[in-house]
């Protein structure tokens, strides 16, 4: 079996695995708090930031999450949340 080799800038701790898939009548893994398909959607609509790990010529590989993009997508949602708080206690 052949080991993929990870790429030195995306080992650490800032880069963590996508959570595991569900199966029938299991839940899946979560990552701060969300599911695979949360992390997912954020992926494609360009909110975080995630790369794909895979060896030449595989369809199957792994994908990692680069966290400091998680961790601000979620800090700026909060941010927006307590400003339309805000907002809404000024409109009373």
């Amino acid at each position: 079996m052949r080991k993929v080799k990870i790429p030195t800038d995306l080992q650490g701790e800032d880069w963590g695995r996508y959570p595991k898939a569900g199966r029938p009548g299991q839940s899946g893994g979560r990552l701060c708090g969300m599911s695979r398909t949360t992390i997912h959607e954020l992926s494609e609509a360009g909110f975080i930031r995630t790369v794909a790990i895979k060896k030449p010529g595989a369809i199957k590989g792994i994908r990692l999450v680069y966290l400091p993009s998680l961790y601000a997508y979620l800090e700026s949602l909060d941010k927006d949340g307590a400003a339309k708080l805000a907002s809404e206690e000024v409109a009373e």
